[in-house]
């Protein structure tokens, strides 16, 4: 089989989609991504020297693209995103995939921050045995693991109350700044989190439209930002499951105020709102291994974990 590769270009969003939606039929992930979704990923994304196109007869066999942090800190870490058609998988394609991909985050790299060792990491599905295999098989290890919960908004959803000296306030945008400077603070400590520049804030809650404000809440002290709680919707989820979704993008407390109850105070008055808004379902991410012990915060709200995701990483050489 003859593949031609070349850069992504916008004008592949829509067979990207197409293919990626294809995969997810067999794969069964739960992550479900439109063409909206993929043009926001495409304008954050360097295409021309950080993604790729594989074509097979002219038809677009697998993608790949490179996601990069604006603010590094002791190893710039790159993910490499991509697919292979389920009608062209076992071919070797995926071999030949990550290793470009891998080449093209290293040319960014050296580019952009050259004094910094570097990983190159991939997000795989624990169910996904071929995905697994192929990125052993490349020497990528496993890094972290990541919970999928979620729970559904029914009439029984446990109530947790908002402790003394707290008050619990709708996400406002006169507050955007504070709230983006807070969250960073909050996730210094955690495994793999970099500081989210002006830039990418915007990109992940200001100006994109996933992002939900009217499901968004923060936890006030003393008339300051101690905690929040930041909330997106992806209409695709329920337009291909017919399921209404809110997913809780964020949620973290400043350190000096964990313990009292304020997390567990605004996961509950958030998903309390959620079903008042029409919302069937919430769901989240965490580390497995959270050094603030969240997963129990959640599992008290009533999530459950439904899928396991692993973060595969391989030191690279420079």
């Amino acid at each position: 089989m003859e593949l031609v590769w070349r850069p992504l270009t916008t004008a592949d969003i829509p067979a990207v989609a197409a293919l990626y939606n294809a995969a997810e039929a067999v794969d069964d992930t739960g992550e479900l991504l439109s063409e909206e979704d993929f043009a926001q990923s495409f304008g954050e994304s360097d295409l021309p020297g950080g993604s790729l196109a594989v074509l097979a007869s002219g038809q677009l066999a697998a993608y790949g693209l490179i996601a990069l942090r604006d603010n590094p800190v002791g190893t710039h870490r790159v993910r490499l995103d991509g697919m292979v058609h389920p009608e062209y998988r076992r071919a070797g394609i995926g071999l030949q995939l990550l290793p470009r991909l891998t080449a093209l985050a290293r040319d960014l790299h050296v580019a952009r921050h050259p004094d910094l060792p570097l990983t190159v990491c991939t997000m795989v599905e624990s169910r996904s045995e071929g995905h697994v295999a192929l990125v052993e098989k490349l020497g990528f290890g496993a890094n972290r693991h990541f919970y999928e919960l979620e729970v559904a908004l029914g009439e029984t959803l446990a109530h947790a109350p908002i402790p003394a000296g707290y008050e619990i306030v709708p996400f406002s945008a006169a507050r955007d700044e504070e709230v983006r400077l807070v969250c960073n603070a909050a996730f210094a400590q955690h495994w793999g989190s970099v500081e989210r520049s002006p830039e990418e804030w915007a990109a992940s809650f200001t100006d994109s439209k996933r992002f939900v404000p009217e499901s968004s809440f923060l936890a006030l002290s003393q008339g300051a930002v101690a905690g929040f709680v930041l909330a997106r919707h992806y209409p695709v989820v329920e337009e291909m499951t017919g399921v209404r979704e809110l997913w809780i993008g964020d949620v973290g407390t400043l350190e000096e105020h964990r313990g009292r109850g304020v997390a567990s105070a605004l996961l509950s008055h958030t998903l309390a709102q959620g079903r008042a808004q029409g919302y069937q379902r919430a769901g989240l991410s965490v580390d497995s291994a959270n050094s603030t012990r969240a997963l129990g915060v959640y599992e008290r709200a009533g999530f459950e974990v439904t899928r396991t995701w692993i973060d595969y990483g391989r030191p690279e050489e420079l």
